[in-house]
């Protein structure tokens, strides 16, 4: 693919996807909820253009001058881009800035999620335990009487 027509699909990737993403209901929250870089990958369908690249969007608090109706559900922010060449780079970025997060442990989250779940594995496993008992007994109960 030559670089000009790589500039251009970047160009309309990085418009539609930016379109999209600023209409998304969540959009304005994003950054008060945590959220200030997005990573997203284009491939092309055709084999001859293929990776077109992986657009890294950032965050940063500063005026943008865009005037709100009513500023008191925006938060004043620029979403600034990046490409990058190949999904190795954008995955090193990624992983650069999930190490600079610093208000929250990675890990101690997974750790978290991970015995939720396990927790949640071990009610169900005693829940379906409970029902196969109870039917158990109520067939038994159902039985006729053993006589010698």
């Amino acid at each position: 693919m030559e670089p000009n027509q790589r500039e251009e699909l970047r160009y309309a990737m990085e418009t539609q996807f930016r379109y999209k993403f600023y209409k998304s209901p969540e959009f304005p929250f994003l950054p008060s909820l945590g959220i200030r870089h997005i990573f997203q990958g284009f491939e092309a369908k055709e084999e001859e253009l293929g990776f077109i690249g992986m657009l890294h969007l950032w965050w940063t608090k500063e005026d943008n001058g865009i005037k709100y109706d009513n500023p008191r559900y925006f938060v004043k922010g620029t979403w600034h881009g990046e490409w990058f060449d190949s999904p190795e780079d954008g995955i090193k970025r990624a992983i650069q800035v999930q190490k600079e997060i610093t208000f929250w442990d990675v890990n101690k989250l997974l750790q978290v999620h991970l015995e939720f779940h396990n927790e949640l594995r071990k009610r169900e496993a005693e829940k379906k335990f409970i029902e196969e008992t109870e039917e158990m007994t109520d067939l038994m109960s159902k039985r006729p009487p053993i006589l010698n």
